[in-house]
């Protein structure tokens, strides 16, 4: 694999793509963990039943827990909880990439089980409709934050290769810049949609059966 990145000085908008989105960083990884996120997702939707009875289970479990709380308290405790999973899935990634690569591949399991559920009582429309808005917004973020954890486990292993000169420290700080000017806002808008979908859609996930 060729690791030839962008190095320190040479962060900045001209590795940025997709207008600002993105940064050619991180292109490989993001495109490397897509495919283990459709992978994972399709994986869900075939699961067992008794799988995916467990999954929903364990998701309702998860949800009970913000029943309850009023809209700016839940929405609060959603943004914390998805901003601490999302900066510990970067530095998690410089123990050579597990976690974050884990990180994509449950989420995508859990959301195809979550999928296969909804269209087996509602139909696959309107079940696509259910998980669009963890598509759209939290997903991406996810995503993001996850390259940046692969990309800086394979920095540290260029380190250790001799291959890298940089610091590591220099390679956190771009990541965290980068975290901070897409991954947040994205986590924002992710918290307010799962928020109106808890308080607004109390049964809007079936239940395992």
């Amino acid at each position: 694999m060729n690791y030839n990145l962008p190095h320190g000085e040479e962060y900045g908008d001209k590795v940025m793509n997709f207008a600002g989105i993105f940064d050619r960083t991180i292109k490989t990884y993001i495109l490397i963990l897509i495919l283990i996120f459709v992978a994972s997702f399709l994986a869900g939707i075939i699961a067992p039943s008794w799988i995916r009875r467990q999954m929903i289970e364990l998701f309702q479990v998860v949800v009970g827990n913000y029943r309850g709380l009023s809209g700016g308290t839940l929405f609060f405790n959603i943004l914390v909880q998805n901003v601490m999973a999302t900066i510990f899935v970067i530095l998690s990634g410089v123990i050579v990439g597990i976690i974050p690569t884990f990180a994509i591949g449950s989420n995508g399991f859990g959301l195809g089980v979550l999928y296969r559920q909804a269209a087996e009582v509602s139909g696959y429309s309107k079940a696509a409709l259910k998980i669009l808005p963890y598509g759209v917004f939290e997903i991406p973020a996810l995503l993001i934050a996850a390259s940046y954890g692969l990309w800086l486990g394979v920095m540290v292993v260029r380190r250790v290769r001799g291959k890298g000169s940089t610091l590591l420290r220099s390679h956190m700080e771009h990541a965290f810049r980068r975290y901070f000017a897409v991954v947040f806002p994205l986590l924002v808008v992710a918290a307010a949609i799962e928020t109106a979908l808890i308080l607004w859609l109390p049964q809007g996930w079936p239940r395992g059966g």
